[in-house]
């Protein structure tokens, strides 16, 4: 990804489509950036908040990854800023990875909820080796049942620094009610208590 060496306001940068950042770390001095909108929703669909990939600013390449992503408030498509982090070989980084059910539309149906505890987990990982997310298969469960962080299936090159004990996922039972439409009592007009507010004279 191509980024600039940001000189404008923040407006203007925002005005003209681009988003502003700062490229900070280690072996450098903290810079202002900015980069076009287009590259920046590009590479964060492909590497995420943990995956590493190389920027250019003006005849440098540096490899970086999104350390924070600030968004408005209202509207979170909306992008403010955005820190990217320089890393060398044999940097650990660390990060909250998110967890995603699998197979959870095939046990979840009235009567029967699915409830996710925990939504991410904290690991950390060599440069190179960062993944998006955390698969957690919850096909096979059943009411009762329950999976906590130790039950995840982490790849190699990426260790555990959450407590593994904490539940992630669980399976209860709900209570279901169908309704009756034929049954549905109807209130007559006559019995509605009318409450009008009281106003002085």
């Amino acid at each position: 990804m191509k980024i600039e060496k940001r000189t404008e306001s923040l407006r203007f940068v925002r005005d003209e489509k681009k988003i502003p950042g700062v490229m900070f770390g280690k072996t450098i001095e903290p810079e202002t950036i900015q980069m076009e909108e287009k590259d920046f929703r590009d590479t964060f669909k492909q590497y995420g908040l943990t995956q590493t990939f190389d920027v250019k600013l003006g005849r440098k390449k540096h490899q970086v990854y999104f350390k924070d992503i600030q968004r408005h408030v209202v509207n979170p498509n909306v992008v403010l800023n955005v820190k990217l982090q320089k890393v060398e070989a044999g940097d650990t980084i660390k990060a909250s990875l998110p967890i995603v059910l699998l197979g959870k539309e095939g046990i979840e149906k009235p009567g029967v909820l699915v409830q996710l505890i925990t939504d991410s987990v904290e690991v950390e990982f060599g440069v190179g080796q960062g993944i998006q997310n955390i698969e957690l298969d919850v096909s096979g469960l059943g009411i009762g049942d329950s999976l906590a962080i130790a039950d995840l299936n982490l790849p190699q090159g990426i260790e555990l620094v959450d407590d593994p004990k904490k539940i992630v996922v669980n399976v209860s039972e709900t209570k279901y009610v169908e309704e009756d439409l034929e049954t549905e009592e109807v209130t007559d007009p006559m019995d509605v208590e009318v409450i009008t507010e009281k106003t002085e004279d």
